[in-house]
């Protein structure tokens, strides 16, 4: 019997969403996404049954029911798709003054009582004392109360951190005294493809912002208190994938293995690339995690076109979510700054809060953003976060997990996550499918060794 063209149009459409659904059913099955794969099998053998029921309809009515069809899916991406793409742009809403690193939670920790900054420190800032002495009560990140817990795991981390601390005498050093004459355009496709080469998945260019520049050292290699003089025109950001599978175990022990690797990975494309550019007769500083970074990243990063700054106040990129770290390097080198991106996080964060109801410490707002010297974001409970770390042993990192952008890079979330920028529609749509399939709060997954 021949079909009319509404039913070839209908069975088109039915075809595309049970494929859809079948292929999601798969990928979830190979990522070990047991709720994913067997809510998304349902979904397809019921969408096929309910295709097979139309076969059976009266031909007037299967006529009929699949144009319905057709023309339901037709609406349904015509709703989703028409209204304005969500381009909310991260707001700068006065001057921002320079950060003291001496203030960010990582330097008060590397203070110990009785130390020769404590006291100073203190003394200007006595409303932090009191909170910051109650959590050096709890056992550090590597000490041994966490270590015995694992001791592999713990044990690889240290030894990746302490590798870290031996690469800071390679951050600078001697500029070569004849420069090679390469345009800036130039200058910009050799670093980008030299740091893509070294191992890092994206990578971009900024003016280097003095106002993302700290004031004082606060964790060295330089000594602790002196000013930062940091006058390259540019720093050069980049981003490493982290690996999905360790980043699901949080927030075990895998995660700071994890995080521990990536940084030793980007400490090496940063030391190799500066110094490649000195060779090249041009002043470059790599800037490593540890004590060493005289900037802030994630800020640069965003300027350099990277991704945008979520709510749990990481840089969110457009393929890897914020499953990934960032890496850096400034330089006198003439480049071509990149410019920086809005594919709707803004709004995206504002409607999901999966990282907020998921976090273990409360650190992370639910409520909208507020400004805090000169920008509008949301404000995390830093005390809160470096608490949980010392409880857990880890760098916990669930945010990122649960984030539904962070999911594995491959061909079917890479088109939902493009989906998801179409519109305001489009984002909620997303959202409630990663909760359906996922689970509104997903569990942890086993360590993969």
């Amino acid at each position: 019997m021949t079909m009319t063209v509404w039913e070839i149009l209908g069975e088109i459409a039915f075809v595309c969403i049970i494929l859809f659904f079948f292929i999601f059913a798969v990928v979830s099955q190979i990522e070990k996404e047991k709720r994913a794969s067997i809510r998304s099998f349902f979904v397809a053998c019921l969408i096929a049954a309910v295709n097979v029921f139309f076969f059976i309809l009266p031909l007037s009515f299967r006529k009929w029911s699949f144009a319905g069809v057709f023309g339901l899916c037709a609406a349904i991406i015509l709703y989703v798709a028409l209204p304005p793409r969500p381009k909310h742009p991260f707001q700068i809403v006065r001057s921002i003054n320079k950060v003291d690193e001496r203030d960010i939670i990582f330097s008060r920790f590397d203070m110990r009582e009785n130390g020769p900054h404590y006291s100073e420190y203190y003394n200007r800032h006595p409303e932090n004392k009191s909170k910051d002495d109650e959590i050096r009560k709890l056992p550090d990140i590597l000490s041994p109360h966490h270590v015995k817990k694992h001791p592999v795991h713990f044990n690889l981390a240290a030894a990746e951190f302490e590798f870290l601390e031996q690469q800071l005498q390679h951050v600078d050093g001697e500029i070569h005294s004849v420069q090679a004459e390469y345009t800036p355009k130039e200058n910009t496709v050799n670093i980008k493809n030299m740091i893509r080469y070294l191992g890092a998945d994206l990578c971009g260019v900024c003016e280097l912002d003095q106002a993302f520049v700290y004031s004082h050292t606060g964790r060295g290699p330089e000594p602790y208190g002196s000013e930062i003089n940091l006058k390259h025109a540019y720093a050069v950001v980049f981003a490493i994938e982290m690996d999905q599978k360790m980043i699901a175990t949080a927030p075990q022990s895998p995660v700071l293995v994890e995080t521990a690797k990536k940084y030793v990975e980007a400490a090496k494309i940063s030391i190799i690339a500066a110094q490649q550019i000195r060779m090249m007769g041009y002043a470059a500083r790599a800037h490593i995690a540890g004590s060493n970074y005289q900037a802030m990243l994630p800020p640069l990063g965003w300027k350099a076109g990277l991704g945008e700054l979520g709510r749990f106040g990481m840089l969110i990129t457009e393929k890897f979510g914020a499953r990934m770290r960032l890496g850096m390097l400034t330089t006198d080198c003439p480049l071509i700054p990149d410019k920086s991106i809005t594919f709707g996080i803004q709004n995206f964060c504002e409607i999901c809060k999966k990282c907020a109801e998921n976090c273990p410490s409360q650190a992370i707002p639910h409520e909208g953003k507020t400004e805090e010297n000169g920008v509008m974001k949301w404000v995390l409970n830093r005390e809160n976060c470096y608490r949980y770390w010392r409880k857990v042993g880890t760098d916990c990192a669930v945010c990122i997990s649960v984030c539904p952008y962070s999911k594995a890079d491959n061909g079917l979330h890479s088109f939902i996550r493009h989906f998801s920028t179409w519109s305001k529609r489009a984002q909620s749509l997303t959202l409630w499918g990663d909760d359906f399939f996922y689970g509104r709060k997903p569990k942890r997954k086993p360590s993969p060794f």
